[in-house]
C-alpha cells in the first residue's frame, strides 16, 4: 500500500514491515463493525478457522486467511483509541500477506 495510514500508535508493531505492507493479491473481504461487535466477530472468526488467538476489549480488528486465495478482515467502523479504520485494515492486510501475529520485522 502506498498510503501512510497510522493508527496513532508510535510502536513499531502497528504497521507491517514493507514486505507485508501491500495490497492482498487474492479476494479480500473487509467487514467494518462497531468496536464491541469487532470483539465478538473476531472471536467467531478465530473459532471458525481454528486460529489460536484471543480477543481483548481493546481490539481494533482481526484477520483470517480463509483459503489459499482469500482473507477476511474485520475492522472498527470508526476511530477508536487512536486507531482509524483505514489503519486497522492496513495492519490486518499485513496478516493476510502472511505477517505473523507476533509482529516480527
Amino acid at each position: 500500500m502506498a498510503n501512510t495510514a497510522v493508527a496513532g500508535k508510535r510502536d513499531a508493531e502497528w504497521n507491517p514491515p514493507k514486505r507485508f505492507d501491500h495490497a492482498y493479491s487474492g479476494k479480500l473481504t473487509v467487514r467494518y463493525l462497531p468496536q464491541m461487535q469487532v470483539i465478538k466477530a473476531c472471536t467467531k472468526l478465530f473459532a471458525k478457522y481454528k486460529i489460536e488467538a484471543k480477543t481483548t476489549l481493546r481490539q481494533h480488528g482481526c484477520a483470517a486467511i480463509t483459503s489459499d486465495t482469500s482473507c477476511t478482515v474485520i475492522a472498527i467502523n470508526k476511530s477508536y483509541m487512536g486507531a482509524t479504520p483505514k489503519a486497522v485494515v492496513r495492519h490486518e492486510t499485513g496478516h493476510c500477506n502472511l505477517w505473523p501475529a507476533n509482529h516480527p520485522d
